[in-house]
């Protein structure tokens, strides 16, 4: 299961715009990271809990100081979210643990893309790509499966789907085109407040998702 770990202090300011308000209880995108940010000590009861139930924990960082939390927390490996793929700081900062990372690719061109593998790889780290559309939730003329054949014929790594359908269509295909990753956001409910609420799924969508992935 993997989580976003913000730190409002550590990646925001009050400068920051909302690229899209839908919290009318927040003036500036600062109060909103601070509002909903968990302390050190939140993290490392989840990430417990998740030891417990036997689900490996990961977290995409936004900032290093979040880097050394998830070490502090033991995490195994890194998700890098698609706004931080050329963030050659944090991935340096990643590069130190020796840990594998997932890339997603969206937002990015294949010049950029090549720039992070050649510089993971230069640290010998071991990198994975999720072909993604930063669009939400995604329509399927914009899903880019077909990108998933340019990716493993471009780099030679193991390539997977991260979805913001809100649909388990997308993800179904991107098995049978030989993602070997599958990355999708999950809600208790479709109406529930907050930014990805419409692109996610359902807890019994993921249920039909897992049973038709296996089936593919």
């Amino acid at each position: 299961v993997k989580f976003q770990l913000h730190i409002a202090k550590a990646e925001s300011s009050i400068h920051e715009p909302f690229r899209i308000k839908f919290s009318p209880q927040d003036s500036t995108r600062f109060e909103y990271w601070k509002r909903m940010e968990f302390t050190l000590d939140q993290w490392l009861s989840l990430k417990q809990h998740c030891d417990d139930v036997g689900v490996e924990f990961i977290a995409s960082p936004f900032s290093n100081l979040a880097v050394d939390w998830l070490e502090k927390m033991g995490v195994k490996r890194y998700k890098i979210g698609s706004g931080e793929v050329n963030n050659f700081l944090l991935l340096e900062k990643i590069s130190r643990t020796g840990k594998p990372v997932i890339l997603s690719s969206g937002m990015s061109a294949l010049h950029e893309l090549d720039s992070s593998i050649a510089f993971l790889k230069d640290k010998n780290i071991d990198v994975s790509f999720l072909q993604c559309t930063t669009s939400y939730p995604t329509t399927p003329e914009n899903y880019g499966l077909n990108v998933i054949k340019v990716l493993k014929e471009r780099y030679q790594i193991p390539v997977g789907f991260s979805d913001h359908s809100g649909k388990i269509t997308a993800v179904i295909a991107a098995a049978s085109l030989g993602a070997e990753l599958l990355e999708f956001h999950v809600a208790f409910s479709k109406q529930q407040f907050g930014p990805d609420s419409s692109s996610s799924l359902t807890i019994e969508e993921v249920k039909s998702l897992v049973e038709h992935v296996n089936i593919v």
